[in-house]
């Protein structure tokens, strides 16, 4: 017994030059992100102005402010909606301002940035802890970390202000602790941390709910399972205590918000009918784009199938999972890039990766089944909502957005790894990894420089 927690120990060692490997891909990461925060011209990134503008009105109380004109006509509303990245970013001028009252609102936009490309940089870390709970072998968590890094989307989001990094940070961290949890380590004190870390997302961004279910359902599952190792708990010390009432408050608050809003408006979001009037509804940019390029009718599946759209097998392999791809490993805000054949290479790649995890994938763990039911369900839900939409506008792709996958993609990208260090022989294993990464690195953040005269024309600041 005891030679095993040795050899255990021994495994999670990280050896000196993995640590500065890791540390290398952070800060390259971090200056990359940070020239994007410096350099991108405004209106860009997604949604950014109206992140800008509702933390510069939450910067003006400490506590919720109530919605103006200018917040509703966003689209978006303060109200019963989730406040947790638009507080703190409120907070954030705060303490600009103090420091430098004569900041411009140009200098407030790259402060907040550079807040995101720190929370950024973080999901990388956490994808790293992440991925050690997931592959026991040395060098092998640092691959998922270069795989984010080099996603293109990611490093774009990571440059802007919005609260997707801070949402994709408190996802990764909570996928953390829940891994830490299947794999025998402290249950009470992980537990508490998975549900301090996804409560925390939920107050976010609402689109984290799925993921909130999924996460509990295998926790709940996982906790029944191993009832007789995990009961009785452990004696509550300081820390624990602590961690239990944050955790509670937290739960408080995600029902304080989302309870309510099931109870009156019978929705987990309400819609600007149930708060304002008509006319300050019709504000909204999303009214404008249901009228322009909405269908008179949202139509049902047979309905839409009998007008000649795809039914859902149809549009799931031979739209949804490509396009996906391409507003991953490419861009999509208020400007877009689309790579080309390149798309083609990542679906083969992914292709691949499930064949060989068919092959080599050997009586898995509960983590790594987990795992892949959590991924599995977050991407259904996903799809159903994208689908809902298309319904609506009549299969434009109006909703398709891949940074919608971000809070699991720390998950995907380590069973990845996990799957290739399983391949053998090893010269198989060692080609796979360099094709991997040449893969990566060539669909990157590079682009930024190889296409800066093409398709980023007009992007940054001269």
């Amino acid at each position: 017994m005891a030679t095993k927690k040795n050899a255990r120990r021994k495994t999670n060692q990280d050896p000196a030059a993995q640590r500065l490997l890791l540390a290398v891909l952070l800060l390259t990461f971090a200056v990359c992100a940070g020239l994007l925060a410096f350099t991108l011209k405004e209106g860009i990134v997604p949604d950014e102005k109206a992140h800008f503008i509702f933390a510069k009105y939450y910067a003006g109380t400490w506590g919720i402010p109530p919605d103006v004109p200018e917040t509703y006509a966003q689209g978006w509303y303060i109200a019963h909606y989730p406040f947790l990245y638009h507080w703190l970013a409120g907070r954030v001028i705060n303490l600009t301002q103090f420091l430098a009252p004569a900041a411009s609102d140009r200098a407030l936009l790259v402060v907040l940035r550079l807040t995101s490309v720190l929370f950024a940089a973080g999901t990388l870390f956490m994808t790293y802890l992440l991925s050690r709970e997931l592959i026991r072998k040395k060098w092998w968590p640092l691959l998922p970390v270069f795989l984010l890094a080099n996603t293109l989307m990611f490093t774009f989001l990571a440059g802007g202000a919005n609260y997707d990094n801070l949402t994709n940070l408190l996802c990764t961290a909570g996928l953390y602790f829940l891994m830490r949890v299947f794999g025998g380590r402290d249950y009470l004190s992980n537990s508490l941390g998975w549900l301090i870390c996804i409560c925390l997302a939920c107050l976010v961004k609402f689109a984290v709910l799925p993921l909130a279910l999924l996460t509990f359902l295998a926790w709940l599952g996982f906790s029944i399972w191993k009832r007789k190792t995990n009961f009785p708990l452990p004696k509550w010390n300081a820390g624990r205590i602590v961690l239990l009432a944050a955790a509670l408050l937290l739960v408080l608050g995600n029902l304080g918000l989302y309870g309510y809003n099931l109870l009156v408006f019978r929705e987990v979001l309400p819609d600007c009918e149930d708060m304002f009037q008509a006319a300050q509804c019709a504000l909204s940019p999303y009214n404008d784009r249901l009228k322009e390029l909405g269908l008179p009718q949202k139509l049902t599946i047979p309905e839409s199938i009998r007008q000649g759209y795809p039914d859902p097998l149809e549009y799931l392999t031979g739209f949804w999972f490509k396009d996906m791809l391409t507003k991953t490993y490419g861009i999509l805000g208020h400007k877009s890039y689309f790579p080309g054949h390149i798309i083609t290479v990542y679906q083969l790649f992914y292709l691949g990766m499930l064949l060989l995890a068919a092959r080599f994938w050997h009586k898995p763990t509960f983590a790594v089944w987990s795992a892949l039911g959590i991924i599995a369900g977050f991407v259904l839900a996903i799809f159903v909502v994208n689908f809902e939409s298309e319904l609506t506008y009549g299969f434009k792709q109006i909703s398709l957005q891949g940074r919608y996958l971000f809070p699991v993609i720390a998950l995907f990208y380590a069973l990845t790894a996990y799957t290739q260090s399983l391949v053998k022989p090893k010269f198989l294993r060692v080609l796979l990894v360099v094709l991997t990464c040449a893969l990566f690195v060539f669909g990157g953040p590079i682009k930024f420089l190889t296409l800066a005269d093409k398709a980023f024309a007009g992007w940054f600041l001269p």
